[in-house]
């Protein structure tokens, strides 16, 4: 659709803007109308309904719907994040994911991919495009026992270079997570005690993230707070689950690496040279949804708080934090990443977190996930907070060895509490 065509749009679309085809249409050009930008609650509305949208193969007759893979690990955010919650973590009786929001993380200790299979293991592929193959988690016994193992099944392009590591990530809920960009880098940097000062165990740490330009962010978003902005967490989300480029990504294969020379010339939707797929009108409309997505209050629970607290868990799960407009953002995380013991470790760290080190999850969210069946920690390994705790190692020890010591009434009044978050 043309630009022009495009803004005389805009003004018949608010007017219906339940038509969810036109809706679809209209995100797509990258020029917004600025009485649209205005108008929040619409964007909003755009953002969701993008955030379930189904992307296809390019080239399609709908424009504004193509560009999927070559490789990718769903066809929709929403996919992996059914209802903006976390992903699917349960296994089918031979170890392969039983949906999807289970990914597999391949890295090396300076940061980079693998050099033939990428960042990624993507288990989905476009007609005439080798798969990479699948993930499958295996359970350890003995030493490992309750750990998450997981490795490639019918590998498309032969095994991993030997420096290549390999981690599971859960997609995590995603209600409430926008409101961390309200929160000042300062304030963030103030809770960082990495020498121990007070002498508690706990010694948090913020993720810097270095600019090619200079300076550095502070990292907010992703199990490693990986990223310091929604914007970038999603455009990486394109990328590696969908294979879409966007402004911060431009490449249009996405995690296709130089080595897979059929996944690198196969379809793309760019409708120019060096122009992304999805545009920043889609981005931040994806965005304006994230931010707008609220967390649960937590419970009005007198006991359970004081015992939170009693035991050390908010030493590192700031039940809230205060925001730069004078709010606070309830997540129950203090955004520092943590030592958290061998029993929790990657096999190895990257630049900027070392391999047992894990931003402290957000607890918000938490009885959605317990009620809707899925696993807790990084790859959904604990099916309760009894289970997750037993994991806590490290900077967390000795919270777990309060917790330990509750009585069976206390232990359970702050089980339940954590519960019902």
């Amino acid at each position: 659709m043309a630009r022009s065509r495009s803004r005389a749009l805009f003004p018949a679309f608010r007017r219906a803007a339940a038509a969810l085809a036109l809706l679809t249409v209209l995100v797509a050009s990258p020029v917004a109308s600025p009485a649209l930008v205005d108008e929040a609650g619409l964007d909003v509305a755009i953002g969701k309904a993008l955030f379930k949208r189904p992307w296809v193969p390019a080239p399609s007759s709908t424009r504004a719907n193509d560009g999927l893979g070559p490789l990718f690990d769903a066809r929709s955010c929403a996919a992996c994040h059914p209802g903006s919650g976390r992903g699917a973590s349960a296994l089918e009786a031979g170890g392969r994911p039983e949906g999807l929001g289970l990914v597999l993380s391949l890295f090396r200790e300076d940061g980079s991919g693998d050099p033939v299979y990428g960042h990624r293991l993507e288990t989905m592929t476009l007609p005439g495009v080798p798969a990479e193959g699948a993930i499958v988690v295996d359970v350890g016994q003995g030493v490992e026992r309750g750990r998450r193992l997981p490795r490639i099944a019918e590998p498309g392009y032969g095994p991993l270079d030997p420096a290549t590591h390999l981690s599971l990530r859960l997609a995590p809920d995603l209600h409430g997570r926008g409101g961390l960009e309200r929160v000042d880098d300062a304030t963030i940097l103030a809770l960082e005690d990495p020498g121990d000062r007070d002498g508690d165990g706990v010694r948090g740490h913020a993720r810097r993230l270095d600019h090619p330009e200079g300076g550095s962010s502070i990292g907010r978003f992703g199990w490693k707070a990986s990223h310091a902005t929604l914007a970038s967490q999603t455009s990486e989300a394109f990328s590696l689950d969908l294979g879409l480029s966007t402004a911060l990504r431009l490449e249009p294969w996405g995690d296709c690496t130089a080595a897979q020379a059929a996944c690198r010339s196969a379809p793309h939707g760019q409708d120019g040279e060096g122009a992304p797929e999805i545009p920043d009108a889609i981005v931040s409309r994806i965005v304006a949804y994230l931010r707008d997505l609220g967390a649960a209050e937590p419970p009005r629970d007198a006991r359970g708080e004081r015992l939170f607290a009693a035991t050390g868990c908010a030493a590192c799960h700031r039940p809230s934090l205060p925001a730069r407009d004078g709010g606070r953002v309830t997540l129950f995380t203090d955004v520092l990443l943590h030592d958290m013991g061998e029993g929790l470790a990657d096999s190895a760290g990257v630049p900027g977190a070392e391999a047992a080190h894990w931003r402290t999850a957000p607890l918000a969210g938490l009885s959605q996930a317990l009620a809707q069946g899925r696993g807790l920690l990084h790859d959904g390994r604990a099916t309760d907070v009894t289970e997750a705790v037993r994991w806590h190692e490290g900077e967390a020890a000795g919270a777990r060895a309060r917790f330990d010591t509750l009585d069976p009434g206390a232990k359970q009044a702050l089980i339940h509490y954590v519960s019902s978050l």
